[in-house]
Parts: structure tokens; sequence; C-alpha cells
């Protein structure tokens, strides 16, 4: 099982990803990349907005520094034909991911799962709550490392066997 995590050039119907990141929830592995939208051929849209206010990364770093679509595309295909994968924006997340896939002539092998589902029912309260007071750097990968402690935070009070609400970690 994994937690994925999506940056993107904007918040508009014409964003797609810039930077995508996944951790598994119960081992080391771990993968981040920004994306080249050069590569995607028609990824134009960009949002200033977002650049400096929420993820901080420019169009001028993916273009330099990102991996090609078909490159990022191969990987992404690869994680979720094997393996459960969670996101805490699974919806907006599919469609950056469906925009990725489209880029590259594929479709998505695979439906994001929403995180609560990442803990049992009962519990699914308490990471609703610690999510909504979490602090996020908004970079893709440590979004997910952020949300894979969350997630093992909640799952250890079951262990513990104590139900009661513990302060944030």
């Amino acid at each position: 099982m994994y937690i994925i995590d999506i940056e993107a050039s904007g918040l508009d119907d014409e964003s797609y990803p810039i930077e995508l990141a996944w951790c598994a929830l119960d081992s080391d592995d771990e993968y981040s990349s920004l994306i080249n939208p050069d590569s995607a051929g028609d990824w134009e849209y960009w949002d200033d907005h977002a650049e400096t206010e929420i993820h901080g990364i420019s169009r001028r770093e993916c273009c330099d520094n990102g991996e090609n679509v078909i490159v990022v595309g191969r990987r992404l295909e690869k994680l979720l034909e094997e393996n459960v994968v969670f996101s805490d924006a699974a919806e907006q997340d599919q469609k950056w991911i469906d925009r990725l896939f489209d880029s590259i002539g594929k479709r998505s092998p695979a439906r994001l799962m929403d995180i609560q589902q990442a803990v049992p029912f009962d519990r699914r309260g308490e990471l609703c709550k610690r999510l909504s007071e979490l602090s996020r750097p908004h970079r893709a990968l440590s979004d997910c490392l952020a949300l894979r402690q969350l997630v093992h935070n909640v799952r250890e009070q079951i262990a513990d066997g104590n139900s009661r609400n513990h302060p944030s970690d």
C-alpha cells in the first residue's frame, strides 16, 4: 500500500501535474520527481499564484530538472497496477493522473483510494481531524511522508488499545 501526492501547475481545469511522489505505508520505498511540462506537448497553463504561494516550484525548474512524462507515466502505471494507492485528495489527484496518462496516450490502470480507507472505519474521524490540522510544505514527497506518519499514528492508537484523542504528533 502506498500514499501518493501531486503538486500541480494550478487548480484550474487546464492544470497538470508538475511534481509527483509516493511512499509505501509499511516500508521505506519512496519515489519523487518533477515533471517536465514541455515533454507533454500541450501543457501550457501556469498559475503564478500556485508557484509563489503554494508549492514554490517554477515552470523553469520543472523544464530544467523534470522527468519526461513518458518516464513518470511508466513508473506510475507500474505502481498503480501492482498496489493499492491512497491520496488525501483522491478526486483531484486522480484528475491530474488522468491528465498525465492522457498526455502519453494511455488510461490510468487504477483509481486512487481515499486515505481514510487506510485506517479502520472507527478511526476515520480521528484521521480527518488530524488531516485538517496537518501543516504541509506542499512538496509532494514531504507531504507523502507526513501523511504516512499520520496514518501510522492513528493506527498505533488502536494497537495501544487507546481510542481517546491524542495531541497531534
